[in-house]
């Protein structure tokens, strides 16, 4: 009787994309999972592939994806994005589909804070089931189902291999992308803002993209340090803060958003490893990090030799 194969697909940001160069490989050896469990990035990436892309197009999806266009400031109370703009893109990529039209079948962990409790998604809309096991504390606001609030699922399993045992796996791969990173430590943390991170990724880029239309392609040295001015000091100054969002920037979605990191990053760490998986995939990412959504090709570069390097052993267990 064929072994079923299991892939617990963990969180991680932008390192998720390893996920997509897993897949790869797998496919290369056309050696199919039978079941996917995944959180937060790694529950977009399972339902991406349960809707039936290919690895190849995931990468695609991924890599033009206009994340600008999703990103949808609000007053930050509980946190920095709505993400319904996020949400609705999901919806339309995964093409409306609900849990029971995946194959493989998958399952999406997320964390009910109103009630404390680790919650896996199985049925109804997949897209909403990623909504909520995406919701970063500090970054999105918590997705609010039937007055429960929902958040990022590496809150109560970061990486989920029993999940996917429970599905049925025979042979369980979990992809781990905190065994290799360091322990991190609140108190040695940076306390820079998240808007000025936001400011470099979404809003400069948008006044660049301006820039061939009204400035000689000659001064984008000249524009940085002039946006950067502009923005330092009266874009993000905190009267102009208070003007556009009528209050400061609450330290507590930086304090919420850091610890958050910090205490699931090493929870992650020490659930891997004490975890009884058959193959662990534990890649090392250098100087990349968790925000680095631009760099694609390198995450799946790691993820290709990561798995690759376990196919024998793959290979021999599933005999």
């Amino acid at each position: 009787m064929k072994k079923k194969l299991g892939l617990a697909f963990g969180a991680g940001s932008a390192r998720g994309f390893v996920h997509i160069g897993v897949l790869k490989t797998l496919h290369k050896h056309k050696l199919l999972p039978d079941f996917i469990a995944g959180t937060s990035i790694g529950a977009a990436i399972g339902a991406l592939y349960g809707v039936g892309y290919s690895p190849d197009q995931i990468k695609e999806i991924v890599k033009t994806i206009e994340w600008r266009r999703i990103v949808d400031f609000t007053i930050p109370k509980s946190g920095l994005l709505k993400g319904e703009l996020i949400e609705n893109k999901l919806r339309t990529i995964l093409q409306n589909k609900n849990f029971n039209a995946l194959s493989p079948p998958l399952q999406i962990v997320s964390y009910n804070i109103t009630k404390n409790k680790t919650v896996i998604f199985s049925k109804g809309d997949v897209a909403r089931a990623v909504r909520a096991s995406i919701s970063i504390p500090g970054i999105f606001s918590p997705l609010v189902i039937d007055g429960d609030k929902y958040v990022d699922g590496m809150l109560g399993n970061p990486t989920p291999y029993d999940i996917v045992r429970e599905m049925g796996a025979d042979i369980v791969i979990a992809v781990d992308l905190f065994k290799n990173g360091k322990e991190i430590s609140i108190s040695r943390m940076k306390r820079s803002s998240l808007f000025r991170q936001f400011k470099k990724k979404f809003i400069l880029d948008e006044l660049l993209d301006a820039r061939n239309y009204l400035f000689p392609e000659k001064w984008p040295q000249l524009l940085h340090r002039i946006f950067d001015w502009f923005f330092d000091k009266i874009v993000f100054s905190k009267r102009m803060l208070k003007i556009i969002f009528r209050q400061e920037v609450p330290e507590v979605s930086k304090v919420i958003y850091h610890s958050f990191v910090a205490l699931a990053g090493n929870f992650a760490r020490e659930r891997i490893s004490n975890a009884k998986v058959d193959l662990l995939i534990a890649p090392s990412f250098n100087n990349l990090r968790w925000s680095d959504f631009d760099k694609v090709d390198q995450f799946i570069r790691i993820g290709e030799k990561a798995m690759e390097e376990k196919i024998p052993e793959l290979k021999r267990l599933l005999k």
